[in-house]
């Protein structure tokens, strides 16, 4: 069944039924106003941890599958616990929740899914292509049929013609980890950043260049022809807390660094670029910060309150920050940008859920 989509802007219907683009930077679940959502391109977490792996030396797949695992519970266990939606944890109902876990995986653009088997209390099989990343799609599944259920499964892939099978059936109890690894919900401050939307659904016009692909169950952001996805704000988080419990603050160099080059790769895309050989003209340097922050809250990153730029640096205040180790990536991408210069990223928190960003010139501080 193809996905119904807004005949104004395009967008997926029943997912903006279900979810919410409000005025201070957050997206949320509707059914859950402080679980947050993240537009974010679908290999950054990819390569993300597999460059802390690859220089930290060991495996964090364990950290993050359990993240996952306890964001997914949480979102589906929002959504079910409120009627009508409750009715689905009953009897033969269950079977069309499962279906409509699958449809939502094409909405939020994280794999192409369907299911082959499902028998409740005892597991069932799916067909998944194109995952956005293989074992965090493995752990929103687990966690779905954990949260329907309520009780732990665990998971095995099989290969077949038409792609890979995931495979879930009771287990007897969850690893230790997982319980070290609980989402924690900082306060959400108000906000009153202005969106321009569609009439008909309300979802901010800015998201007119994404293309849905059902059958592929992908999102690609037309302007840079980039596959993006919408996941929960919150494992980046829990998979860093834990991360710097075990091996310190090494950690985030890597993690800032990583956001900095995809930004720059972003950037370039959209056309947005500096002037290697001198400094920008005051107004295009405003329009490139204007330009680039502005789109913080249309992803859910955050809200942008003030900003100010001049010959030594760039200052800005976020509200709600989805991450403050990736949006210090962010901002010194956006410095670099600007005012061709690297930058020397640096922030603090005045108060809970703001962050204030200052970003120098890595020469201009060493002067």
């Amino acid at each position: 069944m193809a996905i119904r989509l807004c005949r104004e802007c395009g967008f997926p219907y029943w997912l903006s039924k279900l979810i919410c683009w409000n005025q201070n930077g957050t997206i949320t679940m509707k059914a859950n106003p402080r679980y947050r959502v993240v537009i974010i391109e679908a290999d950054f977490l990819t390569d993300l941890f597999a460059r802390i792996e690859k220089s930290m030396g060991i495996s964090i797949s364990h950290l993050v599958f359990e993240a996952q695992r306890n964001a997914s519970i949480d979102t589906i266990g929002s959504q079910l616990a409120r009627f009508p939606y409750s009715l689905g944890r009953l009897g033969p109902n269950r079977r069309l929740v499962v279906r409509a876990f699958c449809r939502l995986s094409a909405w939020l653009g994280q794999a192409y899914a369907r299911p082959l088997e499902y028998r409740p209390g005892r597991g069932g099989e799916a067909l998944i292509r194109n995952p956005y990343n293989r074992e965090l799609m493995a752990a929103i599944i687990v966690g779905a049929f954990e949260s329907l259920e309520r009780r732990p499964f665990e998971h095995h892939w099989k290969e077949s013609e038409n792609g890979e099978i995931i495979a879930v059936r009771p287990a007897q109890s969850r690893p230790e980890v997982a319980e070290r690894m609980a989402l924690e919900y900082p306060p959400i401050l108000p906000g009153h950043f202005f969106m321009p939307r569609c009439p008909s659904c309300g979802v901010p016009h800015e998201l007119s260049h994404l293309r849905w692909n059902d059958e592929e169950g992908t999102i690609i952001d037309t302007r840079r022809d980039v596959r993006v996805v919408l996941l929960d704000g919150f494992v980046p988080n829990v998979v860093f807390r834990e991360l710097e419990r075990e091996l310190g603050s090494d950690i985030y160099p890597l993690i800032i660094e990583a956001e900095k080059e995809y930004t720059h790769r972003r950037m370039r895309a959209l056309g947005v670029v500096g002037d290697p050989d001198g400094v920008l003209p005051r107004r295009e340097r405003e329009s490139i910060y204007e330009n680039t922050l502005s789109t913080l809250p249309t992803r859910g990153q955050g809200n942008p309150v003030q900003y100010e730029y001049g010959y030594e640096g760039l200052t800005v205040t976020v509200e709600n920050p989805y991450n403050e180790h990736l949006l210090a990536g962010q901002m010194a991408a956006l410095f670099e940008a600007a005012e061709g210069r690297e930058a020397l990223i640096k922030w603090h928190s005045p108060q809970p859920s703001s962050v204030v960003f200052t970003a120098r010139a890595r020469e201009y501080q060493k002067s």
